[in-house]
């Protein structure tokens, strides 16, 4: 099985999730190198040219599989991509292009990648075509930031938790006590990517109230979604059960090449990690 460009940087020529540079432009996203931004633009290159059927067969699969692999670290490149392809008579790479943003967006809690997008999204865009498209992809970003500029009203969180550093994050909410900011702070940090996020939500699954335990399980899971590959297959040895299940279950949800690390798994002392290993394994063949 081919690894997809990204996960190849990821893996060999790219610095660790924990150590990446934040975004200047988006605090919740890792910046990435020139090389990997150039890796992604050729992605979604090669996947607008299947699209439109100028890509074929095995390449044209391939093309397809590498798109649906980028992950929310790609946001700034989509977006670039999504402009160029409004600009084209072909319908559907804009509309593809344009859900997958939805998606990213539409979780986000960093308000300055929503502002971002706002503002750049159908930018040069002069086609009539996709105009519905953009009008949509702009109406849901305007949508999700009012719904957290309200959230952060009604519980009283400072807004701009999204420009905390992950060590700033961590020790608000080992130092905040009230429910409705500890649920502000736990949901910023589902958002971010690296092991630290990971580390953070586990300390919110140990609290002793009961409505925080239980957000931040369902967080966690969230987060390791937008989790990048290198992380995931780091978590595989994590020692917390929870981590290595959901890792293993990302990882073959993704299709993601680690049949060798999860192969450990198979004889895991917990029986639901040992499921997820054998179920992600039988993605993979």
């Amino acid at each position: 099985m081919k690894m997809s460009f990204l996960v190849c940087l990821l893996l060999a020529g790219a610095q660790p999730a924990t150590e990446r540079e934040p975004h200047p432009l988006a605090p919740s996203l890792p910046r990435l190198t020139k090389a990997e931004s150039q890796h992604v633009d050729a992605v979604i290159e090669k996947f607008i040219q299947y699209d439109i059927g100028k890509l074929k067969g095995p390449a044209g699969k391939k093309a397809l599989d590498d798109f649906n692999r980028l992950g929310p670290e790609a946001t700034f490149n989509l977006i670039n991509g999504l402009n160029r392809a409004a600009n084209m008579e072909s319908s559907c790479p804009a509309v593809i292009i344009a859900r997958k943003l939805a998606g990213t967006l539409g979780r986000t809690s960093d308000l300055k990648l929503l502002e971002f997008a706002r503002e750049n999204i159908g930018a040069d865009v002069t086609a009539k075509r996709h105009i519905n498209v953009l009008r949509d992809l702009q109406t849901g970003i305007i949508l999700r930031r009012g719904y957290l500029q309200r959230r952060a009203a009604v519980s009283g969180s400072v807004p701009g938790l999204a420009s905390l550093s992950d060590d700033k994050l961590e020790k608000a909410i080992s130092q905040e006590r009230r429910t409705p900011q500890l649920k502000s702070l736990l949901t910023e940090a589902s958002n971010r990517v690296g092991s630290k996020a990971v580390e953070i939500l586990l300390q919110g699954i140990s609290s002793e109230n009961p409505q925080v335990s239980k957000l931040s399980s369902g967080l966690l899971a969230n987060n390791l979604r937008r989790q990048p590959p290198s992380v995931l297959k780091d978590l595989l040895k994590h020692d917390r059960p929870v981590v290595r299940k959901s890792a293993a279950q990302q990882i073959g949800a993704r299709r993601l090449p680690y049949g060798e690390e999860l192969m450990p798994l198979l004889k895991d002392s917990d029986e639901g990690v040992r499921q997820a290993a054998r179920q992600a394994l039988d993605r993979l063949r």
